[in-house]
């Protein structure tokens, strides 16, 4: 049977993944930009603007983490501990902390009410996550055949 090549993929991937973790960081900087140099804060269109930028951020991590994980499903000899849950579980904790950092500054800046909006939307793309990429990292772990070791 002839191995299929995934280094074209893997590349793709690697591609996406820093261009994804580029553009989360861009627009994390932007809100953080607007939030402390905008004298009115108010406004709606300047919520409406907030908003927008944190839709984007959100889906962005979403995707940036889906990405990343994906890869796991091509590579034919994986490490034990990188298939084991805790440490994408700790990788998990960090994007979901990064997310809601953008809740947190919104409150900073007396924003409630888009704080709140924010909050929605972010459980709701962290209960997507949870219930594709995380339940599929886990049901992979959980599947994947581990050679016995030779003594």
């Amino acid at each position: 049977m002839e191995k299929k090549s995934y280094s074209d993929y893997f590349g793709h991937n690697g591609v996406i993944v820093g261009v994804l973790s580029l553009f989360c960081g861009f627009i994390f900087t932007s809100i953080t930009i607007l939030l402390t140099a905008l004298q009115n804060k108010e406004g709606p269109l300047v919520q409406a603007t907030l908003l927008f930028l944190a839709l984007i951020f959100y889906f962005s991590l979403y995707v940036l983490l889906d990405n990343l994980e994906m890869a796991f499903h091509y590579i034919e000899d994986i490490p034990p501990l990188t298939l084991k849950v805790r440490p994408f579980f700790n990788l998990l904790l960090i994007f979901y902390f990064f997310g809601t950092s953008t809740v947190l500054m919104f409150l900073l800046f007396d924003l409630f009410y888009l704080a709140v909006v924010s909050a929605a939307i972010w459980v709701v793309v962290v209960a997507a996550s949870i219930n594709s990429t995380v339940r599929r990292f886990y049901k992979q772990s959980v599947v994947r055949y581990w050679p016995k070791k030779k003594p």
